[in-house]
């Protein structure tokens, strides 16, 4: 015990990661918002479809859930038959149209980081035209791809469909020395259209849109 007191105390992280357990937030935090038949959700990396799964119990009308991992989005096709409003799509989201080599490692299989693992490519939606696509804002943006969230927010908030989005759910991660700056930047172009409502840093973090 003694510790786990001094890491808590020296390790901003391991600090983040309990403050997030305590206050239970993937149950009580990460669809803490207003969600019916017409609100749109868009759920990044579904991996074994627990979010996507809570957004059509909710109510939500549709969700469009992106996974790039085809072991794992085969796997999701007998689960969505059974969710009404969830559209998967095989693919990621990123900061362009594509295609990548992803490392499989369970729920951090990733783009972006520097794993070791079977590897795989796949292919990448750009994020705006994915938004642009849906027609009507963004009632819910989740975001947890093990790195491609900084490329997807920088061609949002490039392209302005940022502003199409209402709710940000988003897990930022520490995947090499550039991520602390790369946060920094996106956060600060963040503030001229959204509203940090509350972080627990490179956990979880929600933003919410300014009023028009």
């Amino acid at each position: 015990m003694g510790l786990n007191l001094i890491r808590f105390a020296l390790d901003p992280q391991y600090r983040a990661i309990k403050r997030w357990k305590w206050a239970r937030g993937d149950e009580h935090l990460l669809l803490d918002v207003p969600l019916d038949a017409d609100s749109v959700a868009i759920d990044a990396g579904f991996y074994q479809g627990s979010f996507a799964t809570r957004a059509a119990a909710r109510g939500c009308g549709r969700v469009l859930a992106f996974e790039p991992a085809p072991d794992f989005c085969e796997a999701a096709a007998s689960l969505v038959k059974g969710l009404d409003g969830v559209e998967l799509e095989c693919a990621g989201l990123s900061g362009f149209n594509g295609t990548a080599e992803l490392v499989y490692d369970n729920d951090g299989s990733s783009t972006q980081r520097g794993i070791e693992g079977r590897r795989v490519e796949i292919r990448l939606r750009r994020a705006s035209e994915v938004v642009a696509s849906a027609g009507q804002d963004i009632n819910l943006l989740k975001l947890n791809i093990e790195g491609d969230e900084y490329p997807v927010l920088e061609d949002l908030i490039e392209t302005g469909t940022i502003r199409n989005v209402r709710t940000m759910m988003v897990q930022f991660h520490l995947i090499d020395e550039t991520s602390r700056s790369r946060y920094a930047a996106i956060a600060e172009l963040l503030r001229d259209t959204h509203v940090l409502t509350w972080r627990y840093p490179f956990v979880w973090e929600r933003w919410d849109r300014k009023p028009s």
